[in-house]
């Protein structure tokens, strides 16, 4: 038996060896795999520290996203407007927009370690933590596959477009992600949504900038 923060960290170091056969690299809480279309992303939620009838439960789970290319290069544009460095792609993040959806399970519910009442100390629930290593192969699999849909051209796009009511946060990666496909009626279209959400004050003028970044890209394809 060991404690259950031993245990966690144990589990840890199991999701990175599952994560890295699938390609992806780095360190917890978040590993990586750079692709043409973007970089995929697999990471770890922090650690919840609850309490049930005076018992610790520790509780953590994984969660998948991807930044598309297009994405990535909007935002350096965006950096270096602003005086700042680029981002490099593997640290690339956001739009955020998409992130568990359309999975067939719940890979973001989370796991929970309690603690053994029947043993001295805070010693581990050796049942939770066999569930959750019982568990973690296909929640690795569900993520690591997820996230690479996710970076291959065109589909994070596809998916935002999909949105049946799209909220207003999303105009802007569209706007941005259409540019690649070359000018037309969508574009246009995501043009005018993104005007007409962005129609105040300085978001106003933010919302020019965005636009002729993504209509002068359109112009190149």
């Amino acid at each position: 038996m060991v404690r259950s923060e031993v245990a966690l960290r144990r589990l840890i170091r199991d999701t990175g060896k599952l994560v890295q056969a699938y390609g992806f690299h780095g360190d917890d809480p978040t590993w990586v795999r750079v692709e043409p279309g973007g970089v995929a992303s697999v990471g770890r939620t922090r650690t919840f520290r609850t309490w049930t009838d005076g018992q610790q439960v520790l509780r953590f789970g994984l969660w998948s996203s991807a930044t598309p290319a297009a994405w990535w290069e909007f935002c350096n544009w965006r950096n270096a407007r602003s005086g700042l460095p680029p981002t490099p792609l593997e640290q690339a993040i956001g739009p955020g927009l998409i992130t568990d959806d359309g999975m067939s399970d719940d890979p973001a519910a989370l796991w929970s370690i309690r603690i053994d009442p029947a043993q001295p100390g805070q010693h581990a629930l050796q049942t939770d933590v066999d569930a959750i290593r019982a568990e973690l192969p296909r929640r690795v699999h569900t993520c690591a596959r997820r996230a690479l849909r996710l970076v291959e051209p065109g589909r994070y796009l596809d998916e935002l477009l999909s949105d049946s009511d799209p909220r207003i946060g999303i105009w802007e990666a569209i706007v941005v992600l259409l540019a690649d496909r070359g000018p037309g009626p969508q574009l246009d279209d995501a043009v005018d949504h993104l005007r007409a959400s962005l129609a105040e004050g300085d978001a106003s003028g933010y919302a020019e900038d965005v636009i002729a970044y993504a209509q002068a890209r359109a112009a190149l394809v």
